[in-house]
């Protein structure tokens, strides 16, 4: 699906979660190429109304995000755009600045009237609570990173009571998330679940090990009959195999009851895929309230997006995209380094070298993608122009399929 929107804006997107580790929505950024980069990313006046609104038709972003909320920054002149009004209320939260001038609280009134949602921000150190704009917020974000931790409390200790839920944003550890949680926070922004502490001499725990031997079996020439041996040794991971295979998604006419019908029906890639994905059940949960798990297996479906765009027909790159995405974050899923990590994994020699050293086609994509993750657009820019076919629009097109596709797997 080609974009429509005139001007290739950078679609940046960044994770809201709740203290249940759930994903409730995403900031979404739009900057303007050449953007000066010592403009911060929330920066409100990053795009028109008209472009974000034009956005959301052409990219297909409401489709995308279904039930979850896209917090777009907003200034003055976007408010008093008619074309705002365009924008599905029951989707969208508008975040501004607390300091945004008086003649616009008419305005931000008028729009919860209508049903917007409001997120504010405010300065910890310069907190008013008889501020006007705390009046329309159901929202409030307080950047942590912008005060010390003591102001930061003594802010949250005056907003307790308010008709708001508190936001956190650049939460950047899980210790920090932690500390929030106990303030008072409700949600939290930020890649804090994909950057844990990483520990030389980790040793993994027998489940984790179990599963490495699994993986490994899989992706070596054994027969399936061994490879269903190998499942019975763990009955509860017997048991999560049985009802993937019967699931709805699979669309069987009759049940699967044995382990070898299962394997044989999954097919050696897709049972290679769930199983990478199972590593990162290390902090419990599902898709719905894993962010890591989440994180992981969008990465590997734009990895597999773009690959398909840039080098159709290379089956062989496109059955290894899907491992280089995943594989990526598993340092983050066994809080071991990527060099002891490849010691557990047997890899196929192309996406070892991509996550290894970035090398390849794939090291390429990769490195686009955590370029893209990290909001970094010059890095993307660099990247995609020594790719040589990739654009922002097909960036930007990738990026709300892989949202869409991931919220198929929720359903």
């Amino acid at each position: 699906m080609q974009s429509t929107v005139e001007t290739p804006m950078f679609l940046g997107r960044q994770p809201i979660l709740d203290a249940a580790q759930s994903v409730i929505g995403y900031e979404l950024l739009f900057h303007a190429p050449g953007q000066d980069e010592a403009v911060e990313a929330t920066t409100p006046a990053a795009a028109t109304a008209q472009t974000v609104v034009s956005s959301f038709s052409d990219l297909g972003i409401a489709d995308a995000l279904r039930h979850l909320k896209a917090f777009i920054p907003v200034d003055k002149e976007f408010l008093a755009a008619d074309t705002i009004q365009t924008l599905p209320p029951e989707q969208v939260v508008l975040a501004v600045a607390a300091t945004l001038a008086d003649s616009a609280l008419a305005r931000c009134k008028e729009l919860v009237a209508l049903g917007y949602p409001f997120c504010v921000e405010i300065n910890p150190s310069a907190l008013d609570t008889s501020g006007p704009m705390l009046d329309v917020a159901r929202y409030i974000r307080i950047d942590i990173a912008a005060a010390a931790p003591d102001v930061v409390a003594e802010a949250v200790a005056k907003l307790h009571g308010h008709a708001h839920k508190l936001l956190a944003t650049r939460v950047e550890t899980e210790e920090q998330r932690t500390q929030c949680e106990e303030l008072g926070f409700s949600f939290f922004q930020g890649y804090y679940f994909a950057k844990p502490l990483l520990d030389e001499e980790k040793q993994l725990d027998p489940t984790t090990q179990g599963l490495l031997r699994l993986i490994n079996l899989v992706s070596s020439d054994v027969e399936t009959h061994e490879i269903a041996e190998a499942f019975k040794i763990d009955p509860a991971l017997t048991m999560s195999l049985l009802r993937v295979v019967n699931s709805a998604a699979m669309g069987l006419r009759s049940p699967v009851g044995s382990i070898t019908h299962a394997v044989s029906m999954l097919g050696r890639r897709q049972l290679s895929r769930w199983l990478h994905l199972l590593l990162f059940r290390g902090g419990g949960g599902t898709l719905a309230n894993n962010p890591l798990m989440l994180h992981a297996a969008m990465r590997g479906r734009m990895m597999e997006m773009l690959i398909e765009r840039t080098t159709p027909g290379d089956r062989a790159a496109l059955e290894s995209a899907f491992m280089v995405g995943v594989m990526s974050l598993m340092p983050a899923a066994l809080r071991m380094p990527m060099a002891k990590v490849l010691e557990q994994i047997s890899l196929a020699p192309a996406v070892r070298a991509a996550v290894a050293d970035y090398e390849g086609p794939l090291g390429q994509l990769l490195l686009l993608i955590e370029y893209y993750d990290d909001g970094n657009e010059v890095g993307c820019t660099l990247t995609m122009q020594r790719i040589g076919s990739i654009d922002q629009h097909m960036l930007n097109n990738c990026v709300v399929q892989t949202l869409l596709w991931v919220q198929g797997l929720e359903a």
